[in-house]
């Protein structure tokens, strides 16, 4: 049994290991800070977007107004879906709006100048149509759940 004390070069490789080690740990700490600073920075500029969406009468349709909210619909989707925000703080702050955005849209049969229905427009936009449906999943697994 070698019971030779340990070198110094091995205690200096031992400690730049742990050094390392500790380094790699606060880089992390450091990038996941500035993740979370730079979704809550992007969070303003999308309240502003979402709360200046009006309301849609399906009846009487404006189309700049459903493509305005179709377009504002896919850019929070959209930076959920690329993690330029925490998707979870998008559903807690604009969930229920988003839901009825999305679905006053879907309600437009008729949209003057265009071709397509709401629902079409919607389908067109996947980011928008797989959030809402992620949001009304967790809403039916929330009531399942209560």
């Amino acid at each position: 049994m070698d019971t030779s004390p340990i070198s110094a070069g091995d205690a200096a490789t031992v400690l730049s290991a742990i050094a390392a080690t500790i380094a790699i740990v606060v880089a992390y700490q450091v990038y996941l800070g500035q993740k979370q600073l730079l979704q809550r920075q992007l969070l303003v500029p999308l309240w502003d977007h979402v709360a200046a969406l009006k309301s849609i009468d399906p009846v009487r349709p404006v189309t700049y107004d459903i493509i305005k909210t179709v377009n504002t619909l896919e850019l929070v989707a959209r930076c959920c879906e690329r993690e330029m925000i925490d998707a979870n703080i998008i559903k807690r702050t604009f969930g229920d709006q988003f839901v009825t955005h999305y679905e006053d849209v879907q309600r437009c049969h008729r949209i003057p100048g265009l071709l397509q229905d709401g629902n079409t427009l919607l389908k067109q936009n996947k980011a928008a149509t797989d959030f809402y449906n992620a949001l009304l999943n967790e809403r039916v697994s929330y009531r399942r759940a209560a």
